[in-house]
């Protein structure tokens, strides 16, 4: 208890800089798997070029590149859905189990 107390100056701050740290991974890790931010830039994109704020061509450059960081998130987002299922089997101790994968082009 003493031990605590007199490392109390060192910890606390450790500690706070440690839930900081944990937090802002989790925040990116969020904005990484998640959709919303590239379909809000996607639509705002569509706006611009209905104004004629943007032009086809640059309009086409950036759909290309938003398109791909889309199909990587979901993708990542189906893997990490695959391990959750395989964890959850491992952890109930069922040996059987029953993947169905769609085929890209029905999704």
């Amino acid at each position: 208890m003493l031990f605590k107390l007199l490392t109390l100056p060192i910890s606390l701050p450790a500690s706070g800089i440690r839930f900081c740290l944990e937090k802002v991974a989790e925040v990116a890790e969020h904005e990484l798997n998640s959709e919303e931010p590239i379909t809000e830039e996607l639509l705002e994109m569509q706006i611009a070029l209905e104004e004629g704020r943007m032009d086809e061509r640059a309009y086409a450059a950036r759909e290309t590149v938003l398109l791909a960081r889309l199909r990587e998130v979901r993708e990542r987002r189906r893997e990490l859905a695959r391990e959750q299922v395989e964890e959850r089997a491992v952890e109930e101790g069922d040996g059987s189990r029953v993947v169905i994968e769609i085929p890209e082009e029905l999704r």
